[in-house]
């Protein structure tokens, strides 16, 4: 499969077509009857388009839940993939529905492409669009890390969600010399991953890494927790130190940070004293606390 071929496709099949009318800026909504102008600048936009927040709950914290992935990333995903016509395929998390009707030109049969979706009522409103396009994909709604073993083995697999373990199930449900494209992480609570492409012999999968990508967790991987500790619990020891919660943000710090210390985990939380970040060992009780101008 050729960048070229997939970029094609990638013009040809309109993003918008699958992208409801209520989307999200941060955690403000965007109606696209009341303010038409703004919900097209951000679904034409080279970026990720928030579609759902809470699952779909009222009330919650306005944490993105599902979203329709930026079009350059969609891309060099499908490239990684290297799908060929009439190739048997699963897709991992259908979201919108686009990358569902994306995956079947390339395929170029609908009938060998399987989405599946943890979330029903996702899983409706992209069903509903990829019929209304006119790809009637196999829309399952059920826990992805399962995979769908009724119609395995699949020559491609290919999840729009991120995991800390590959899981077995996709190792069983490939074909010998398959191939499984996923973002990835060492830990399930930071935002920093990478996309990894896998080749599947024998059973075991092994890969490389292509870029840097940052997606929603697959549901039973999402870690729920928050700080091991009281924010507020009183330190043994306090003392100034270089550097600032910036590094967080760097992906290329963290991610070979956490695969070379895997025993830690961090975050950040608002407080009376401003935005914290917290860091906690996962085998033993060592905790800090980082504020701007000073270290607990």
């Amino acid at each position: 499969m050729t960048e070229t071929l997939v970029s094609t496709v990638v013009e040809q099949v309109p993003r918008h077509r699958f992208i409801p009318d209520r989307i999200w800026d941060g955690t403000e909504p965007v109606d696209r009857t009341q303010t038409p102008d703004r919900w097209w600048q951000l679904v034409d936009a080279d970026t990720a388009v928030v579609t759902q927040i809470d699952e779909g709950r009222v009330g919650g914290m306005g944490v993105p839940t599902s979203s329709s992935s930026a079009p350059s990333v969609v891309a060099a995903m499908l490239d990684a993939l290297d799908v060929q016509p009439g190739q048997q395929v699963l897709e991992i998390g259908t979201g919108t529905g686009w990358n569902a009707a994306l995956l079947c030109e390339l395929v170029g049969d609908a009938d060998r492409v399987t989405t599946i979706e943890v979330d029903p009522v996702v899983a409706a409103q992209a069903r509903k669009a990829l019929g209304a396009a006119g790809y009637e994909v196999r829309v399952v709604v059920g826990d992805g890390a399962e995979g769908f073993p009724a119609l395995a083995p699949y020559d491609r697999i290919i999840a729009t969600c991120a995991v800390w373990e590959v899981p077995h199930a996709w190792l069983t449900q490939v074909r010998d010399g398959g191939i499984i494209v996923t973002p990835w992480s060492p830990q399930r609570f930071g935002p920093h991953g990478a996309l990894a492409r896998l080749q599947v012999r024998d059973g075991a999968a092994e890969g490389r890494f292509l870029q840097e990508a940052a997606f929603m967790w697959l549901r039973s991987q999402r870690w729920s927790g928050g700080p091991p500790h009281d924010l507020e619990a009183d330190p043994e020891e306090t003392r100034m130190v270089d550097g600032g919660q910036e590094l967080l943000a760097d992906t290329t710090v963290m991610l070979p940070l956490t695969l070379m210390v895997p025993h830690w985990n961090y975050g950040l939380r608002s407080s009376a004293d401003g935005l914290v970040m917290w860091l906690s060992a996962t085998d033993s009780p060592s905790w800090a606390r980082v504020y701007p101008d000073r270290v607990e």
